[in-house]
Parts: structure tokens; C-alpha cells; sequence
């Protein structure tokens, strides 16, 4: 869970309060995003394709508190996208068929 150590709004937070992040409105903050609603991963990698700063991949966690699973899980997306990519044929749909739903036709010549 995304919880702060520390107040740094000048407020008091009582012992034991849980505090909540709200990571979608982070990730959608015109002060920090250029374009926050555009879809553009690359924006959270540096040059290098290293991860930019921290706090970046904020639904993870960040610290000791941090998902102990996201190195395996991040390895565990590559492994599965390349998975598909060679266990299957892929081809390009043909467009020029009829519209509504498409299946492959089975007897090609």
C-alpha cells in the first residue's frame, strides 16, 4: 500500500491512521504528464530504457513496502507476450471480406 512516513503538508496524522494513495489521479496529473490521457508507456523510461526516477511504477509500491513480486511479474509479461508470439501463426485479417463477425475460413486453396 502507498503509504507516506511522514506528513509534509504541515497536518498531524494520528498514530495508527492508514493512508491511502491515489495513484490514478497521479498518473493523470497535467503538472507532471505532458498529455497525462494519451497512451505513451515509454514516458515512465529514460533515454537508456532505464526507469526514470523513482516512484515511477507507483502501483507496485515503492520502498520496504514495495510488491515483492514485480521483478517476476514484469518477467513474467515478456515471457508470456513471446509465448504467444511463437506458439501462434499470426497474419493480417483480411479487411476485404463482408463486415460483421469473422471467422477464419477453414478450406483456403
Amino acid at each position: 500500500m502507498l503509504v507516506p512516513h511522514e506528513s509534509s503538508a504541515g497536518c498531524t496524522v494520528p498514530s495508527g491512521t492508514m493512508l491511502l494513495v491515489n495513484t490514478w489521479a497521479i498518473y493523470r496529473g497535467i503538472l507532471r504528464w505532458e498529455d497525462p490521457m494519451k497512451f505513451k508507456p515509454e514516458r515512465l523510461f529514460d533515454l537508456e530504457g532505464k526507469k526514470e526516477g523513482s516512484f515511477v511504477m507507483m502501483p507496485f509500491g515503492y520502498g520496504r513496502r514495495g510488491c515483492p513480486g514485480e521483478n517476476m511479474v514484469l518477467r513474467v509479461v515478456g515471457l508470456v507476450l513471446a509465448s504467444l508470439i511463437q506458439c501462434f501463426e499470426w497474419e493480417r485479417l483480411d479487411w476485404e471480406m463482408d463486415r460483421g463477425l469473422r471467422c477464419p475460413r477453414l478450406n483456403r486453396s
